[in-house]
């Protein structure tokens, strides 16, 4: 996400550039003689020459650094009548601060004014979704993040674009300590261990669980899409056939019989239908703010890509097509490509709601200005 280019932005940078420049090299007694140069839409620059000692330019330097700091007071009372700054000094919240392996989180900001914000996490830039003045972004720990601290950068520009506020924090993460699971494979599906098959599927799916919707669909907890009992967990790690675990398991399994129904936990637009080996029939559903579930082993589905479905709505039939030792669901909940724990989302305690009142005491404390 690219901060918009604008006037007083350009401005800024002038003043930026040249007050700099006579302070640093003014202290050092040498002559000087600045001249501002600009031109079309570029950058403006400055030319410097430095004479010699018994070079008659000292005098004129003086004069010249006066006139531009008199034209740089001008640019920035005219930068200032054209940015409309902040209403209110923004409150931000990163709820919970300490998150387990596996779980989603949110950045929150109320910031009336505020024309954008973006959380910088992970090695992303993420711009953050706006609901009338709060600002706010989900975002998920993967299964096996390290533990222990990491860096978060939230930032809040005026409505011209310029920047306004950054803070930064840490969050922690907390070990979830997994499980091991052993699943025993029959030879038909021991070939679907091929890293061959496990690329094609990561290929064919991974653009769709990535997509990112303008729109939230999704306003309270999910319901479970499946009636049948959960019978294998998010995190646990996979032995096939005793063998070391190579993957955790990215989701929750229902138990059932083939032709069971299966339902939109909440609302939202179908992104994927197809099939892949490794996940068989399967279906991608995205409920907006980088929020997308996944549905696989499916023997069938009745909606298709670019269906808007609202929750409860019939979307497929269990089966047991893939990599599957029988009937099953196997549900997936993926925020901003990162594959979190189903569970938390049909669950109130925990559930990352943009909605909720968040107590203006624990907002952060810290206040990083950017400089002008």
């Amino acid at each position: 996400m690219c901060i918009p280019t604008t006037t007083a932005r350009h401005r800024a940078l002038r003043r930026f550039s040249r007050r700099r420049l006579l302070g640093a090299l003014g202290g050092a007694g040498a002559g000087l003689l600045l001249a501002a140069c600009s031109g079309g839409e570029d950058e403006p620059g400055v030319t410097v020459d430095v004479p010699g000692d018994d070079d008659p330019a000292e005098e004129p330097m003086a004069e010249a650094a006066a006139q531009a700091e008199g034209a740089d007071d001008e640019a920035q009372s005219a930068a200032e009548e054209e940015s409309p700054g902040l209403e209110a000094e923004p409150l931000i919240w990163v709820e919970p601060r300490e998150v387990q392996q596996g779980a989603a989180f949110i950045v929150a900001s109320d910031a009336p004014g505020a024309g954008f914000a973006s959380v910088a996490f992970g090695g992303q830039i993420l711009s953050m979704q706006r609901e009338g003045s709060r600002f706010y972004a989900i975002l998920g720990i993967d299964a096996l993040a390290p533990v222990g601290p990491i860096p978060l950068i939230i930032s809040i520009a005026d409505g011209a674009g310029d920047p306004a506020v950054q803070r930064e924090t840490l969050i922690a993460v907390r070990d979830s300590e997994w499980q091991t699971e052993v699943v025993q494979l029959d030879e038909e599906n021991r070939s679907l261990l091929d890293p061959n098959v496990t690329r094609q599927d990561t290929e064919t799916r991974g653009p769709f669980l990535r997509s990112r919707s303008s729109d939230r669909f999704w306003h309270d907890i999910f319901d479970p899409p499946a009636a049948g009992v959960i019978t294998s967990g998010y995190g646990l790690l996979r032995s096939y056939n005793y063998r070391p675990p190579s993957e955790y398991h990215a989701g929750v399994d229902f138990a059932g019989a083939v032709g069971d129904t299966i339902v939109a936990p909440s609302g939202g637009v179908v992104l994927w239908g197809g099939q892949t080996q490794r996940r068989g029939n399967g279906l991608i559903v995205d409920h907006g703010a980088g929020v997308t579930s996944g549905y696989y082993h499916l023997s069938d589905f009745a909606v298709t890509p670019g269906q808007v479905v609202q929750p409860g709505q019939f979307l497929a039939r269990m089966g047991a097509t893939g990599l599957a030792t029988g009937p099953h669901l196997h549900w997936e909940i993926v925020v901003q490509g990162v594959t979190v724990n189903p569970v938390q989302w049909i669950r109130t305690l925990g559930f990352p709601s943009p909605t909720q009142e968040f107590d203006p005491l624990d907002a952060l404390p810290a206040r990083l200005e950017i400089p002008g």
